[in-house]
């Protein structure tokens, strides 16, 4: 379990832009995270990955971090989460060595992997990153707003998929303004 107790964060001579948040993520379950752009939804992911430092407050996890961090956040915009350098398969590998079916499940071509991430599209760089998040130690996905760069289809697919993980145990704060998404995927739904 990920629990998250009165957490607050500002940015330096800001109002706090996240201020005494309290929630609790199962394993197993999806939870939908919504509200206004600026309210700090992508901030409180990034405090729940330990990406930022709660100002006050607290984050307790099940599971120690060491290793492969049990809690994975995922941007938007993929460019920002890769190496420029490096290309997609040291990108994939960096944590762990995905399965094939996983690999296929998320529509990852194999051919992508001597490219580096400038030579494939926004959205194949996305479902790349999902790919990496995925390794066997994580337990829980901070996804924020991962598919709305996304066609339907594409959308769905990974949706569908990342469901199936979801009933296997993988927790999931989805973070979106999409508010349908979150009605056909998630569990509950918290607004901020």
């Amino acid at each position: 379990m990920l629990e998250a107790k009165n957490l607050s964060f500002g940015y330096p001579r800001q109002p706090a832009i996240v201020d005494g948040v309290s929630l609790t993520l199962r394993p197993g379950e999806i939870t939908g995270l919504t509200g206004p752009s600026g309210c700090g939804k992508s901030t409180l992911g990034r405090l729940l990955a330990g990406v930022l430092k709660p100002q006050s407050g607290s984050i307790q996890l099940a599971e120690p971090r060491g290793g492969v961090n049990p809690v994975q956040y995922l941007h938007q915009s993929p460019i920002f989460a890769v190496n420029p350098r490096w290309r997609i398969g040291r990108i994939i590998e960096e944590a762990w060595a995905p399965d094939e079916a996983t690999r296929e499940a998320l529509g990852v071509s194999r051919d992508w992997y001597n490219r580096f991430p400038h030579e494939i599209s926004g959205g194949e760089l996305q479902r790349v990153a999902i790919l990496r998040a995925l390794a066997p130690e994580v337990r829980y996905l901070i996804a924020d707003e991962i598919t709305a760069m996304l066609d339907p289809i594409t959308q769905a697919d990974i949706w569908s998929f990342l469901m199936q993980r979801s009933r296997e145990g993988l927790s999931i704060l989805a973070i979106s303004h999409d508010r349908h998404l979150l009605q056909r995927i998630a569990s509950n739904e918290i607004s901020l």
